[in-house]
């Protein structure tokens, strides 16, 4: 009996190395998010405000999507950008920001990096969207 429960045990831990690569790509992970080639660019929306000098500055979360959590944020960001209701979304945040005394513009942007360039140090965007701009503060 305790031979069948070892064998049984061996062919469960062994399953992923001899599965059909159809169900995952890495030897050892059942998780195929983390076992297929991703794409070279990644993009990201994001949120600048923009000062009078022409100087990009991201927003802390509370601008942004009006709270403390980054997921949250983005996915707030992401929505409205897939949605077609960027310009919505800048006008809010520009709302918020006219609040702190902010003179400048809002810009709901999506930037594309190259993932494996980036760990390499090419930190600059290598893609740039726009998607919406508004306006903050008085302007004299």
């Amino acid at each position: 009996m305790i031979g069948i429960v070892n064998a049984a045990v061996l062919a469960v831990l062994a399953w992923p190395a001899v599965a059909p690569d159809e169900l995952d790509s890495l030897p050892l992970s059942n998780y195929p998010m983390f076992a297929h080639e991703r794409e070279r660019v990644s993009a990201f929306h994001v949120v600048f405000w923009v000062d009078d000098d022409g100087s990009r500055h991201r927003l802390d979360l509370r601008a942004v999507g009006g709270t403390d959590q980054p997921v949250q944020a983005a996915m707030t960001v992401a929505q409205a950008v897939r949605a077609g209701e960027a310009d919505e979304l800048c006008a809010e945040i520009a709302s918020r920001v006219v609040g702190v005394g902010a003179v400048g513009t809002v810009e709901v942007v999506t930037v594309g990096y190259d993932a494996p360039g980036w760990f390499g140090g090419a930190r600059a965007p290598i893609a740039r969207t726009v998607h919406a701009s508004c306006p903050t503060g008085d302007r004299p």
